[in-house]
C-alpha cells in the first residue's frame, strides 16, 4: 500500500495527464468541424480559450477520480462507477460554470471518470508509480476491462431508467441528444462504448500510436501522427454528434471521406490541405465529430501513460 503523500501524488498526476490530453486534443490543428487554433469549428458558442478553461476546472476533479478508485479498490466495479458517477455531477457543474453554460468536455468528463477511476484503482493495487511509461500494454488492457465492467453496468441502469421514464409519462421534448439517439436509433453512444472497453482505442487508436512511437527529438511529428489518428477514428466510429446534427446520412458520408483519405495515405502537407478544406465543409453543413475529439483524448492520456509520447511533443 502507498503511503498517502504517494497515493496524493500519483492521483494528482493522472489528473495533470488527463487534463494535458484534453488540452493536446484541442489545440491539434486543423480537425474538420471541431475547435481548434484556427477555427471554431461547427461551433458558434465556443473557441480554444472556452476548451482550456474547461480542462482547467476539470483537472481537480480528476483526481478526485483517482483518488476515488484507488480508495475503493478493483473488487467493487458497481460502486466504483457510482462513486465516479457522483463525482461526475460535480465535475459537469465546474465544467458547466467555467465555460458559462457550454458543454464542451460532458462526453470527456463521463469517459475519464470512468479511465480516472479504473487506473486509480488498478494503479492502488499493484503499487505502480505515475510517470512517463508507468503502463504497458497489457496494464492498458487491464484498464479497459475494468472500465467495461463498470461501463456495462451503468448502461444497463440507464437503459432501463430512460425506458421507465418515458414509459410513465410519454414525455420525450426533455431528452438530451444521447437519450434520444438510443431511445429512437438503438445509438448507445459514449455509454456504448465504454462498456465495450471502447474498442476502438483498443483496436484502431493504440495500435497506431504504438507503432509509431516518437521522441523529443521530433519536433512537429506528434501533431502529423495525431491527425492521421484521428482521421483512422472518424473513419469508424459511429459517432452520435454527427447523427445529431446532421443525421445517420451525414454520418455515412463523413466516414466514408475519412476511410478514403486514410486509405490513400497522403503526403503531410497534402493531409493539412485536405483536413483545412474538409473543416470548411463540415462548418458548411454544420457537422461535429465530437465523439471522435473525446477518443483521441483517451488515446492521448494511455500514450502518455505509456511512454509513447511525452509532453513536450503534444506542446505545439
Amino acid at each position: 500500500m502507498a503511503s498517502s503523500n504517494t497515493a496524493a501524488r500519483r492521483t494528482c498526476d493522472l489528473a495533470h495527464l488527463a487534463a494535458a490530453s484534453l488540452v493536446a486534443e484541442a489545440r491539434l490543428t486543423p480537425k474538420p468541424g471541431l475547435v481548434d487554433c484556427a477555427t471554431t469549428g461547427a461551433h458558434t458558442d465556443m473557441d480554444l480559450s472556452t476548451f482550456m478553461a474547461s480542462a482547467a476546472a476539470l483537472e481537480p476533479l480528476f483526481a478526485e477520480y483517482a483518488a476515488a478508485g484507488a480508495d475503493l479498490g478493483t473488487d467493487g466495479p458497481a460502486a466504483l462507477a457510482r462513486a465516479m458517477r457522483d463525482i461526475g455531477i460535480r465535475a459537469e457543474a465546474a465544467m458547466f460554470a467555467a465555460t458559462d453554460g457550454v458543454n464542451t468536455h460532458k462526453g470527456a468528463n463521463f469517459t475519464f471518470a470512468l479511465v480516472l477511476g479504473a487506473t486509480g484503482a488498478l494503479m492502488e493495487s499493484g503499487g505502480t508509480e505515475i510517470a512517463a511509461g508507468a503502463l504497458d500494454a497489457h496494464g492498458t488492457e487491464a484498464v479497459l476491462t475494468l472500465v467495461s465492467r463498470m461501463g456495462a453496468g451503468l448502461l444497463d441502469h440507464d437503459v432501463r431508467a430512460l425506458h421507465e421514464r418515458v414509459s410513465a409519462t410519454g414525455d420525450t421534448a426533455q431528452l438530451s441528444h444521447g437519450e434520444r439517439l438510443l431511445l429512437l436509433r438503438g445509438m448507445q453512444g459514449v455509454r456504448g462504448e465504454a462498456a465495450q472497453g471502447y474498442p476502438q482505442l483498443s483496436r484502431t487508436l493504440l495500435p497506431y500510436l504504438r507503432s509509431h512511437p516518437l521522441g523529443t527529438h521530433a519536433p512537429g511529428a506528434a501533431r502529423i501522427m495525431l491527425l492521421r489518428a484521428l482521421v483512422k477514428l472518424m473513419a469508424d466510429l459511429e459517432d452520435t454528434n454527427v447523427v445529431h446534427r446532421g443525421g445517420p446520412e451525414a454520418l455515412s458520408a463523413h466516414r466514408a471521406f475519412c476511410r478514403a483519405l486514410d486509405a490513400r495515405d497522403v503526403p503531410d502537407e497534402e493531409l493539412i490541405a485536405t483536413l483545412s478544406a474538409y473543416d470548411a465543409e463540415l462548418i458548411r453543413t454544420n457537422v461535429s465529430p465530437g465523439g471522435a475529439a473525446d477518443l483521441l483524448s483517451l488515446g492521448i492520456f494511455f500514450a502518455l501513460l505509456e511512454g509513447l509520447i511525452t509532453q513536450t511533443d503534444i506542446a505545439y
